[in-house]
Order: C-alpha cells, then structure tokens, then sequence
C-alpha cells in the first residue's frame, strides 16, 4: 500500500481519538463530568468515595468493532470547604490500536457553604491536574499489500505490510476547571444543580500528529432533583457537551424508588440527541452503594452503523459524616457530655422500661447536639424538635414501672434544659 493509503488509515484512528470517552452514566463519574464537583455528594454521606465506570461502545455492531471505555476516581472532603481527589481514566479502540489514558488530581473549594445558609445554597470552583498520554499501535493495522483472496476477511496479517509505522506514544500535561451551584427550591422539596467545566484548557486542535495534545472539551449540566413523597424520587437532567467542532445534547430522568431503608431501585432513560437511546436500571442499596447497569442502542442517522453500548458504574461511599466544632464550643461539649454520663443507668428488665428509657436517652444526646453545633440551619433544627415532639407523644403512651419514674424525672430534666437552649438559639 502507498504512503497515502496508510496516512488516510492513521487520519481515521486519530479522528476517533480526536474526542474524549463518552460515559452514557456521566453523573456518577463526577470528576469526569466536572472538577468542582470533588467531594460533593447527592446524599448526606460525605466520607471517601469511589467511582467506577466500565463500557463497552461499538461503533459498528455487524463488525463487532469499537472501544472500550473505563475509569476510577475516588475523592473526599478535607474540611466542610475543600475536598481532594485523584482520576484515572482509559479509552481503548476495540483492537488496540488506539488508545488514550489521562492521570489527574482534582482539588474543590467551596466559596459559599451549604452548612451555613438556610437553603443548603453551595458554590464551588474546581480545579485538576495531571498527564494525558495518546498512543497508537500500528501492528494491529492491515495494508491493502496484505490483501488474500483465501483469507475469510480478505486480508492474511501474515504478510508483510511494507510499512515502517512503528509505535507511538506521547505525552501532554493536563489540566481542567469548572464551577458548580446547587440550592434547594420549592420550599427545599427540590434541589437545583448547575455546572460549568473546560477540559484540556490549553489544548491544540489535531491534525496528523498525537503530539498536540486534545482538543477543548467543555461541559454545560443542570439537573433538578424532587422527592415527590418519602418512597419516589425524580431527577430530570441535562447535559451539552462540545469538543473538535462536536456537540451533543442528552437529556434524561432518572426515578427512585424506596422500598425500604436499605433498598432503592433507579430506573432511567437518556436520549442523546440524534446519536443514541440509552436505557438505565439500578440499586441504591445499604445507604451508602449505588449500583447502575446501561445499554445504549443508536437512533437518528446512526442507525444505519448498528451502533451498541453497554456500561456498569459503581459508587460506595462510606459513612463518616464531617462535623465542625468551633473551639469556643469544646469546653460546652465536654461540660454537656460529663452531664449526660451522670444520667441514672438503667437497671431493670422490663422491656417497656428499657424501650422508654433509651428513647429518653437517645433525645437527650440529640438536643444537646442541637444545642452545641453552629453549623446547623434553622430549618433542620426546627424539623429535629419536630421529631421529638412526635417522640415525646408517643411515650406518653407508653406504661412504665411506678419505681422507673426517678429516672425518668432525671431524663426529664434534662430535656428540658436542652430544649430551652436549643429554643433560644433558633431564635437567634
């Protein structure tokens, strides 16, 4: 085959690479989808977490060509303002020619904190940097000089190409920004999401080389998240992205279904606009794991390819919750506790006794929480006193022993203190 023939083959491999991995579930690869969302997190958890994404993309389904796509970024909050985190990420052609592996640390800093206003308002900046390495292996490549008409395929890789393409590999550094916002609405029944991101800042336009780096990739998502009532939650979402003169729009919904404490179902659907169908089922489970499975079939002018897809993505998240406590309450938080270990201990074997008495212990801890934290909105503590109304309520239906009600008097007591406290500084 000519110089020519083999320059056009090589074009082709570098226009597919000429774009970043599509991830039809981009919302649980976040660092991926945006910097500043490091360390942010749907749920209340906000401990070290994990992402994984695995997928599978054919770009013609009758050839069983394609890529395959995969990533783990793991990432945590420092303090209630700055998280930290590390991305890695691989985008494979299906028959190893092409292949591109980027190594990033992500660091977020929130200019406004959720923790101190009223509606859980937060904005942050992010920022990432790293490697971003592009190579190509040219042994997987046929010539037109390999061409047999005994072969199934029409060409023997056996024969010699004549070509002196050799391996290449190349690498750039990286670097990404973004900016996100979130707020609860409608009397913070919904929560607001907003970013902004730019990938590959500095990066080259290609044209027959891997060397210039990638292009520009930028990202636009807004979602809405509404708990309808306490078993359905819905998220319609929305993401445009562009890069190498490219862009795509893909809009989807996303509904929770909650069974149980421990089981939520996720079912979904995502329609990328005149490129792909995408279906999605998955489990939250145990709190803290979100399991999502993907198939993805083309629509639009693409259906002529035969263009498939799968992906599987997984989210643990542990369960270290982060709380600030300024020095100035520390001597208030020991004093409150030396108090609470001086509460009566519960001596008897009835069980309506012990259910009674740990329900009055465990209001006690909570108010004095209530009573000590600073970083706690006005609406949360009022929705705790609320909770404990209704506990209270419910054991003044509760018969105890005559001889418990000492104890019980102490625990009263107690509760009172706390509430007056906890009382004065809503209205504060």
């Amino acid at each position: 085959m000519n110089y020519l023939f083999s320059l056009f083959f090589i074009l082709i491999g570098f226009g597919i690479f000429a774009q970043d991995a599509r991830y039809y579930q981009y919302d649980m690869n976040t660092l991926y989808l945006n910097p500043a969302l490091t360390g942010e997190r749907i749920y209340e958890l906000e401990g070290v977490q994990l992402n994984t994404n695995n997928g599978y993309h054919t770009t013609n389904a009758s050839r069983g060509s394609g890529n395959i796509v995969s990533s783990v970024g793991v990432d945590m909050p420092i303090t209630n303002r700055f998280a930290i985190g590390q991305f890695l990420g691989n985008n494979r052609s299906g028959n190893g020619s092409f292949n591109t592996f980027n190594f990033l640390i992500s660091g977020a800093y929130k200019i406004i904190n959720p923790s101190n206003n009223e509606h859980k308002t937060s904005l942050s900046v992010g920022l990432q940097f790293g490697v971003l390495n592009t190579s190509m292996n040219t042994q997987n490549f046929t010539y037109a000089s390999q061409y047999s008409p005994n072969s199934t395929t029409g060409f023997d890789n056996t024969f010699s190409s004549g070509e002196s393409f050799t391996r290449q590999s190349f690498y750039t550094l990286d670097n990404n920004m973004g900016i996100y916002y979130s707020t609860n609405i409608l009397k913070n029944k919904c929560m607001l999401a907003t970013g902004l991101s730019f990938y590959h800042l500095g990066g080259q336009k290609k044209s027959n080389t891997l060397d210039k780096g990638a292009d520009i990739r930028s990202n636009y998502h807004i979602s809405l998240t509404c708990r309808l009532n306490e078993l359905l939650t819905i998220t319609p979402k929305f993401l445009y992205m562009n890069q190498s003169n490219t862009n795509e729009y893909n809009a989807g919904l996303l509904v929770n279904f909650k069974v149980n404490k421990h089981i939520e179902p996720i079912v979904g659907v995502n329609l990328i606009y005149q490129k792909a169908l995408v279906a999605q089922i998955g489990l939250k489970f145990s709190e803290n794991n979100i399991f999502r499975i993907s198939y993805a079939t083309a629509i639009g002018d693409l259906v002529s390819s035969g263009s498939r897809g799968t992906e599987i993505s997984y989210t643990h998240i542990s369960n270290r919750k982060l709380q600030t406590i300024k020095k100035a309450d520390l001597k208030e938080e020991i004093t409150n506790q030396k108090q609470n270990d001086q509460l009566p201990q519960i001596e008897t074997n009835d069980p309506e006794d012990i259910y009674y008495l740990m329900k009055l212990k465990n209001i006690v801890n909570r108010l004095t929480l209530l009573a000590t934290l600073e970083n706690i909105s006005p609406t949360d503590i009022q929705k705790e006193l609320d909770k404990v109304s209704d506990e209270l309520k419910e054991l003044s239906n509760v018969q105890i022993s005559p001889e418990m009600s000492p104890i019980v008097d102490v625990y009263v007591q107690q509760i009172e203190e706390k509430l007056k406290i906890v009382q004065q500084k809503l209205r504060k």
